[in-house]
């Protein structure tokens, strides 16, 4: 996305990886959260880590800022939600049983030289069970709702009845979800010295973090994306279609 507006202090970390999410690699880096406190201002999380915001600003420039993240700020909205289903959803779906089980074997293995793994254990199989039934949620309810006012605002019709009245409730329940899921693996993170393995640690609990690691990496896209993207845009058009 080309970037004419000018950065300020004032915008929030969310609002700026929704529009160049190669700026998330500068925030990772930096400590910043833009997952869990999106909704802060840039000054506000710089703050909170100790940083100057000019400084974060600085590093933040769109022309220093490099990557290969896909430019999400141009894509339809439906196409969105198809990429949150067939990659988030997808890869959730067929590979955290396999990363339950390898952080289990580390837990029994480890647990008794390194007891936060036990706590580990614990918040990555809550977190499961809790993204099982959000992602149940989405793809059943509301998602098909999505998708049924993307295609009546194409077709310029109105937008068949919903059960729920208005996307807006669940979407608040959905972000009300994100933040709570968010906040257990900043858990995880800290439980973990952020994914870092000790000497003694063995190849399964190295690559235990390295797949931690990665997971949360994209549950960070997975809540941007529909933040900051997916709901605000669709609740504009559906306001639009009213």
């Amino acid at each position: 996305m080309t970037m004419n507006n000018k950065l300020t202090q004032d915008m929030t970390v969310g609002s700026m990886v929704a529009q160049d999410f190669n700026r998330a690699q500068v925030f990772e880096r930096l400590g910043i959260d833009y997952c869990c406190h999106g909704s802060d201002t840039l000054k506000v999380a710089s703050q909170k880590v100790g940083l100057n915001a000019d400084d974060v600003l600085a590093q933040l420039d769109g022309s220093e800022v490099k990557g290969s993240a896909p430019d999400f700020a141009h894509w339809p909205l439906d196409l969105l939600v198809d990429y949150v289903l067939k990659v988030h959803h997808r890869n959730f779906h067929l590979h955290h049983e396999e990363l339950m089980q390898l952080v289990d074997k580390v837990a029994t293995v480890h647990g008794a030289r390194h007891p936060e793994l036990l706590e580990v254990r614990k918040v990555v199989a809550e977190s499961f069970d809790e993204l099982d039934s959000h992602f149940a949620k989405e793809e059943n309810v509301l998602f098909p709702q999505l998708y049924e006012i993307y295609q009546a605002y194409e077709e310029a019709r109105p937008v068949a009845p919903f059960h729920c009245g208005t996307i807006a409730h669940p979407i608040r329940q959905m972000m009300l979800e994100h933040d709570q899921t968010g906040e257990m693996w900043q858990h995880i993170s800290e439980l973990t010295h952020h994914f870092v393995t000790p000497e003694d640690g063995c190849a399964s609990f190295k690559l235990m973090n390295e797949q931690l690691k990665q997971f949360f990496l994209d549950l960070k896209e997975h809540i941007s994306l529909e933040n900051n993207l997916i709901f605000p845009g669709f609740l504009r058009m559906e306001g639009q279609g009213e």
